[in-house]
């Protein structure tokens, strides 16, 4: 699993606003949907507010992982939305929301759904990693920030560190 396989750089959003998360949820699903054109925009913000009702994907630290799964093959599909300051996404931990990775997953492999929730949910234990996405000046710095903590993370720890 490599986030690269799922993240375009046309889908990372350097600046994301909103005073809802309809409209943060709008601005990522913009991001998909102009890239992956089966998909309709309005739909997608719906079934993921839909998603949010059950309960928050703000997970605390910062961090928001809105998902959904829908019709689009085989294929998984990310977008990275990021506000320095923070927006309010109804974090478990009451904090402002700074980093949001959207998960478009098809409905067909539910399987591979939660794996990448459970990939992005353990690179963003990382408070270096999240350091570092709030620093990122480009997309490219995004992926490769995000790239890097891949193989970080896949390393084998030195037997002095085990």
């Amino acid at each position: 699993m490599r986030i690269r396989d799922i993240l375009d750089p046309r889908r990372i959003l350097l600046s994301l606003s909103g005073d809802s998360k309809r409209e943060i949820l709008t601005q990522l699903a913009g991001s998909v949907t102009r890239t992956h054109r089966s998909l309709e925009q309005e739909h997608l913000v719906s079934v993921l507010l839909n998603r949010e009702e059950i309960s928050t994907t703000a997970i605390a630290d910062g961090i928001a992982i809105p998902h959904a799964k829908m019709p689009v093959g085989d294929e998984v599909i990310c977008a990275f939305g990021r506000n320095y300051t923070g927006l309010e996404f109804q974090s478990i931990d009451g904090k402002p929301t700074r980093l949001f990775f959207l998960l478009v997953s098809p409905q067909s492999h539910p399987s591979v759904h939660l794996r990448w929730l459970a990939h992005l949910a353990v690179l963003l234990k990382s408070a270096q990693l999240r350091r570092a996405l709030l620093e990122a000046e480009t997309a490219e710095a995004v992926l490769d920030t995000i790239c890097a903590e891949e193989v970080r993370s896949s390393a084998p720890m030195p037997l002095d560190e085990q």
